[in-house]
């Protein structure tokens, strides 16, 4: 009865093709790049004898190579070493290499990737004034427009007293019906502060779908509305708390610092 054959023997023959298909592929492209590099030599004027092979460094790393490979193969058992030679060992060699290289053992010992955890702000005392309803009676009869308050000179600004804080339901309704002008989906939620004359304004995505013209009139008409108000600090931002629109350094002009989603 036969035996039957054991995996190596199975996987030698292949990893033996595999070998000699590569080995004839570095040979080939060697070869190539070797009579390529002696025409440039040649045209250059350079003499034969400083290219002799003997002085390269690679061919003294493969004679070096080639004894590796005869003290290995004195030191196999007598069988193995009337079934594979010193070209035989460096074709085993090269396929394990190569295995090496596709197995990327490496990778092993890397850790996992940590989940970065998204670091919440700390609470701060506010009052928290909620959106609006899906349908509230304003839908029906929406509210006038406000009248157009006239923008004062930076030099009034400078020197005019802060107007008192208005109340929650006076700011929400004034801004409600400046942000319907442009679009019904903003929906802002608003965060006062009273005591720190501070208004937190967050609008939905639908801030960016407007263009960057009605971006900066929505901005500067809730910006100066919130500060005719009372409230001499206002930002802006989206509902994952990305800064929208900030006061200005200099001038009275509020900056839009992102118009984007991404």
């Amino acid at each position: 009865m036969t035996p039957k054959p054991t995996l190596w023997q199975k996987l030698f023959p292949l990893l033996l093709r595999e070998a000699i298909a590569t080995l004839q592929g570095i040979n080939y492209l060697l070869s190539t790049a070797a009579e390529q590099l002696k025409g440039v030599a040649v045209h250059q004027g350079i003499a034969a004898e400083q290219l002799a092979a003997e002085r390269a460094w690679i061919y003294r790393g493969a004679a070096l190579w080639w004894q590796g490979m005869g003290w290995v193969h004195q030191r196999l058992p007598s069988h193995l070493q009337q079934r594979y030679n010193r070209a035989t060992l460096t074709a085993l060699a090269i396929a394990l290499l190569l295995i090496l290289l596709w197995l990327n053992p490496l990778s092993w010992f890397q850790s996992p990737p940590r989940p970065t955890v998204k670091a919440t702000p700390p609470p701060q005392p506010s009052v928290l004034v909620q959106p609006r309803p899906a349908a509230t009676p304003r839908a029906a009869t929406p509210s006038p427009p406000p009248a157009p308050i006239p923008k004062p000179t930076p030099t009034a600004v400078a020197i005019a007293p802060s107007s008192p804080v208005s109340d929650s339901l006076t700011v929400r309704q004034q801004l409600l019906a400046i942000c319907d002008r442009y679009s019904n989906a903003l929906d802002p939620t608003l965060t006062l502060t009273p005591s720190e004359q501070r208004l937190e304004l967050m609008l939905a995505n639908s801030w960016y779908d407007l263009s960057p013209t009605k971006q900066d009139q929505l901005a500067q008409n809730l910006w100066q509305t919130a500060h005719d108000l009372g409230y001499q600090t206002v930002i802006v931002v989206d509902t994952e708390g990305r800064q929208l629109v900030r006061d200005p350094v200099v001038g009275d002009n509020a900056i839009v610092v992102r118009r984007k989603l991404i």
